[in-house]
């Protein structure tokens, strides 16, 4: 168990930017356990945090996943809501007004949702894999697309009246830890275990690290970019079944600031935006990151805004400093030559 323990700890502190992000994380929670103790180091704090953190990890790791094949899916949010839309509706009218079994329509209308995701990732990748889009302008089509037709259909009136069984998923607890947190864990070692242990999830890293010569070493780029669009969409109406759940509502413009939110997310987490390079645990981490900046801002009263321009400015520093690092290692490494044998 101890070497195991080691083992572990090794190949985090390993990963440069790994590293970064965790002396960044110890940052924030000391800043803020001196400047506001009182209300940021309470259970209660923490309890709220993890109950946040999931939806919103959930939409960057569809990101990351995208990201890893040197593209980008804007969608995710506009993907979440229609996920989100698809769900309530159902449960609204075949349980809180047509008195169906809310277990069984909770089970059906959750794999309705998560087909919807999985049908508008899918067509994501039909896009760009299949017509040849490229992948920020074709997710930004489908962004105005996706939202277009959840406003469109409801009107831009949202759902209420979700059955209590459906609402505890998203606020009850399993063994002391928020089910959203639980959702998310097993979430996140599935993505793991996606691309570390598959040969579609190993091939995507290959595709983003170069795809001319992940497509001449016989690597079919197109079904690598379907499935990777098609996990992305189905990661995001999981996030936004789970904001559904939590909120007891299905609203068509949800978290139209999380597009950015997630992006930087994910930027932090130390994905690599040229595509080939990414970790689920940077990840999550660097979610975690953000949400304690938020609680803290939160509890010294900052203005809404100040977290929006964090955010931008986090992504721009973090982007300029991976540029320069990477610039100055690639600058010794030339320094230094070939290595004579």
């Amino acid at each position: 168990m101890k070497d195991i323990s080691q083992n572990l700890v090794k190949s985090l502190l390993s990963d440069r930017k790994l590293t970064q992000l965790i002396i960044v994380a110890v940052i924030v929670f000391a800043t803020f356990s001196i400047l506001v103790p009182e209300l940021f180091l309470t259970p209660r704090n923490f309890v709220s945090m993890a109950f946040q953190i999931p939806e919103i990890a959930l939409l960057a790791l569809g990101v990351m996943l995208a990201m890893l094949t040197a593209g980008i899916d804007l969608s995710v949010v506009s993907m979440s809501n229609l996920a989100a839309l698809s769900t309530a509706y159902l449960l609204v009218t075949q349980v809180s007004e047509g008195g169906g079994n809310v277990y069984v329509w909770i089970v059906i209308t959750i794999a309705v949702g998560i087909f919807v995701g999985l049908v508008a990732g899918l067509a994501n990748g039909l896009i760009i894999a299949g017509i040849g889009v490229t992948p920020i302008l074709a997710t930004l089509a489908t962004l105005t697309l996706y939202n277009g037709i959840a406003v469109g259909v409801r009107n831009g009136q949202s759902i209420i009246g979700l059955p209590e069984e459906f609402v505890a998923i998203g606020n009850s607890s399993l063994w002391g830890i928020p089910m959203p947190m639980v959702i998310l864990l097993v979430a996140g070692v599935g993505v793991a275990i996606f691309i570390n242990k598959t040969g579609l999830g190993m091939q995507s890293i290959l595709v983003g690290a170069n795809q001319e010569a992940a497509r001449y070493s016989g690597i079919n780029v197109n079904k690598v970019l379907l499935m990777t669009y098609t996990l992305s969409g189905g990661l995001s109406a999981l996030a936004g079944l789970i904001i559904a759940s939590r909120s007891a509502s299905a609203n068509p413009d949800y978290g139209s600031s999380y597009v950015l939110l997630a992006i930087v997310i994910v930027v932090l987490g130390g994905v690599n935006p040229y595509g080939g390079f990414g970790t689920v645990t940077g990840v999550i981490l660097a979610t975690a990151v953000l949400q304690m900046v938020a609680s803290g801002f939160n509890a010294l009263r900052f203005s809404q805004f100040f977290y929006q321009l964090a955010q931008g400015f986090v992504l721009v520093a973090v982007m300029v400093l991976n540029v320069y690092v990477d610039k100055r290692r690639m600058a010794r490494k030339i320094a230094k030559g070939p290595k004579e044998s």
